[in-house]
């Protein structure tokens, strides 16, 4: 059992009657211009398709290493209050302002999305976990290990793997072309509408969707 590293101060979260009355999205990635367009920042790219969508503005608090947007989503049963969070700490690091922006919104690990890219999926395609292990992604990595629990949701954006193992870094650090860039880009796309299908419908019915579907 893995023992938590963080406390929420449970006087000031609010019960929720609807586990969908908040959703945190946490885009992983890498912060800085070199780093912008990259197979490893799939997760901040996928947080900026639904910014731009929604038409929302990214703010970044005093001295806290992270940014984020927030808006009301009309579902049927109410609304959801979507939360876009990118932690500006880079992947390896990427658990160490989760606990602040749980506690700035009163959400528990249960209400968060987390978005990183994949080496195991190919380029378009995505997939979404209940839970499970990192997968060996150091974003993840990071946030389990913070959090002291694998029990929140991830969404794998595919990236596919470089013909050399030895290239694995390079190959994350760089950006696709060709071909490669337009499936990725579908990828990003399909990660966007499957994180706004799930503040309102279930789970099960957007992986049901989702998972293991071919490019389109």
């Amino acid at each position: 059992m893995l023992k938590p590293k963080w406390r929420l101060d449970l006087q000031k979260v609010r019960v929720k009657s609807n586990p969908r009355d908040v959703l945190i999205v946490f885009g992983l990635g890498n912060p800085g211009r070199e780093y912008e367009k990259t197979r490893h920042n799939a997760g901040f790219l996928v947080l900026e398709e639904l910014a731009e969508r929604l038409s929302l503005k990214f703010t970044k608090p005093f001295f806290r290493p992270w940014r984020s947007a927030c808006t009301d989503i009309t579902t049927g049963e109410g609304f959801c209050r979507l939360v876009l969070a990118a932690p500006l700490t880079y992947m390896n690091a990427s658990g160490k302002v989760v606990p602040d922006i749980l506690q700035r919104y009163t959400a528990a690990p249960k209400q968060i999305i987390v978005v990183c890219d994949s080496l195991d999926l190919p380029a378009g395609i995505i997939r979404i976990k209940q839970r499970g292990s990192s997968a060996g992604q150091k974003g993840l990595e990071s946030i389990i290990s913070v959090l002291g629990t694998d029990k929140f949701k991830r969404l794998f954006v595919g990236i596919g793997r470089p013909d050399q193992k030895k290239e694995v870094i390079s190959w994350v650090l760089s950006a696709p072309l060709g071909e490669e860039l337009s499936e990725f880009r579908q990828g990003i796309s399909r990660a966007a509408d499957a994180v706004l299908e799930m503040t309102r419908l279930p789970l099960d019915r957007v992986m049901n969707k989702y998972n293991g579907t071919a490019k389109e």
